[in-house]
């Protein structure tokens, strides 16, 4: 059964303020949410409505990196990146002194082609070749249209951990605060 924690106040406020609270259950507004998560496999719970009838937003992450066939893995198969995380630098910038097959998530470059996604590079002993794609889509699961509280979603979302494996529910109740 997945554990639940509180999201980051920071974040909170960080993210309702970047929205203005203004469509902040929008596919956009949940991918920037998404970005404070460093968690790459976990369920989010979000409930707002002060003064109003509330409204939650429930959305599975799941990072994960496509791989690309290559030399040193011919045989590519999809990975899980908290498989990959132990030997995986995550940066803008490249590692310095890599090993043969150390990883690097490249972040803020995107791939060439219709979908431009962040590139996994691994280290082949003379330069940085592709290994992969990271796909960090968020799976909504209630969109914060209809009315819901947050006992409602909070019950929605251990109820899906049971066909995924998730550890963490990350959830933020914000339709209480100054009630009695």
């Amino acid at each position: 059964m997945a554990r639940e924690k509180p999201l980051d106040m920071a974040v909170v406020q960080a993210w309702l303020a970047a929205w203005n609270e203004h469509d902040v259950f929008s596919d956009a507004a949940v991918l920037h949410l998404q970005s404070f998560i460093t968690d790459p496999l976990c369920l989010v719970v979000i409930t707002l409505g002060m003064g109003c009838e509330p409204r939650s937003l429930v959305f599975r992450r799941f990072k994960q990196v496509v791989p690309v066939p290559t030399e040193i893995n011919p045989e590519a198969t999809l990975e899980r990146l908290e498989d990959m995380l132990p030997s995986m630098f995550v940066s803008p910038l490249a590692p310095v002194g890599p090993s043969v097959g150390q990883l690097w998530h490249q972040l803020g470059v995107k791939s060439e082609g219709p979908r431009k996604l962040e590139r996994v590079l691994q280290w082949d002993g003379e330069d940085w070749v592709i290994a992969g794609h990271v796909i960090d889509s968020p799976v909504i699961m209630k969109h914060g249209k209809q009315v819901c509280d947050f006992q409602e979603a909070l019950a929605y979302a251990h109820e899906s951990t049971k066909w995924t494996d998730c550890e963490f529910i990350y959830t933020y109740d914000g339709s209480t605060w100054g009630s009695a």
